[in-house]
């Protein structure tokens, strides 16, 4: 994958993504008889395409997204020409429910997109970092952070913020992520007892998110056989707190110290089950430099279909809640809009996952995609929720809304697309670097 530059990486995100939405809109229209005029990937010049019976499958010159014409939606013009309206086979003589589920077939795609491709990476099996799902105990507290102001240490074990359990440190960091400038209160258990700790998170990076100075334990999964850390007595799943007094934030910070130590004997402070020990390892020369024989902790998520299957289901589950919960902090500043990703955020994790290599893509798309069918069920027209939301109140009323007041809704929600687009691309362009001098 190392040809797809970020640009191009972008459009294949973007193109799978609307591609698999507008389809949606296209084969359950098609399933209620409706005529479709265009089912076309890009905008702009039709470049090629064929078709399927009264449908134009077309590729158009600009590949930035895609659209469904149906004949007698909102905005058709093409009806006119063909003198068709009026055979039943318009979008807007078909009952509401068949509208409805037409609108609504775009987001679900997205979430089947989704899940399909979680389910794959769930069935091949893949590897995570392991202190993801490891026990939410500290390995590290950065000097003057508020946990260290708290009094937390190393081996505090975080079982539940403002009344929460938390059973791993990837719940834990959610949590802390979602709440930065905020009173917080920890239950936290050292060496079998518990205390209550009350702190005040910070919002630290640039994206204003959560954050109070602690890091998961640095585990050890891999002891190679015949080397020195397995002659010092190192276990897997053994954590290193420290190396010659230098505190670790995460596995990578072993290299250099063991790297530029000479062959010099280090003393590794190491946790294991609670106890709090030190351990004398002196590195060896091994032709590309000093190595102590330590390989960094991963999980292995492999499952058969059903399993997979479930996994994917509650992955996207988890992970639509989370983005509600998002939202509904955003819409309360409780947290900034710097944590929103647009277009250009989209494009350089396109690049990168792209350089990651063919899985890394297709795990953004997943992700995103997503992210695009939940954006498009807000209750703003012209999103598929807009139209969800007018047909909902014409069906409770049993009666259609007057052009004149469809049009005020479409106007106004097209003025808050474009406000929220403009706010989206304004904390995309904050977070380059020569910007941010700017703005210092």
């Amino acid at each position: 994958m190392s040809f797809l530059t970020t640009p191009l990486a972008f459009v294949v995100v973007l193109g799978i993504i609307i591609f698999v939405h507008e389809f949606g809109h296209l084969i359950t229209a098609k399933a209620f008889g409706m005529r479709v005029f265009i089912f076309s990937f890009g905008f702009g010049k039709r470049l090629l395409g064929f078709k399927w019976g009264d449908t134009d499958c077309r590729l158009s010159a600009v590949p930035l997204g895609g659209y469904v014409k149906l004949e007698g939606e909102p905005g058709d013009r093409l009806s006119e020409d063909t003198a068709t309206l009026g055979d039943g086979k318009d979008f807007l003589s078909r009952p509401r429910w068949q509208r409805f589920v037409v609108y609504l077939a775009g987001p679900v795609m997205n979430a089947v997109l989704t899940i399909t491709v979680l389910t794959g990476f769930y069935m091949v099996g893949f590897q995570v970092p392991g202190s993801r799902f490891d026990r939410p105990i500290v390995g590290a507290v950065d000097p003057g952070s508020p946990a260290e102001r708290a009094g937390l240490v190393p081996g505090d074990e975080i079982l539940s913020i403002d009344g929460q359990n938390l059973p791993s440190w990837e719940e834990a960091q959610y949590h802390i992520l979602l709440r930065p400038n905020r009173a917080l209160s920890l239950r936290v258990r050292h060496a079998g007892e518990e205390r209550d700790v009350a702190m005040r998170s910070e919002a630290t990076s640039a994206e204003r998110v959560g954050s109070i100075g602690v890091h998961p334990l640095v585990r050890v999964g891999q002891v190679l056989p015949g080397q020195p850390a397995e002659k010092a007595g190192f276990r897997s799943r053994d954590a290193i707190l420290a190396i010659d007094g230098k505190t670790l934030r995460e596995f990578a910070d072993i290299l250099p110290i063991v790297g530029g130590s000479g062959g010099k004997t280090l003393t590794f402070r190491v946790w294991r089950d609670g106890q709090v020990t030190d351990v004398e390892v002196t590195p060896r020369d091994s032709g590309q430099g000093y190595k102590v024989g330590l390989g960094p902790y991963y999980v292995t998520k492999k499952f058969g279909p059903s399993g997979a299957v479930a996994e994917a289901m509650g992955w996207t589950w988890d992970m639509t809640r989370q983005t509600f919960d998002v939202i509904g902090r955003l819409v309360t500043a409780r947290i900034s809009p710097r944590t929103m990703m647009g277009p250009l955020g989209i494009a350089q994790a396109s690049g990168d996952a792209a350089r990651g290599g063919a899985g890394s893509l297709l795990f953004l798309v997943a992700v995103i995609s997503l992210q695009v069918g939940i954006l498009n069920l807000f209750p703003l027209a012209p999103l598929d929720g807009g139209h969800l939301a007018i047909l909902a109140v014409e069906g409770t009323a049993r009666r259609d809304m007057s052009p004149v007041v469809k049009g005020w809704i479409m106007n106004a929600g097209a003025a808050a697309i474009f406000l929220l687009i403009g706010l989206v691309l304004y904390s995309d362009i904050s977070k380059i670097a020569f910007v941010q001098k700017l703005l210092q």
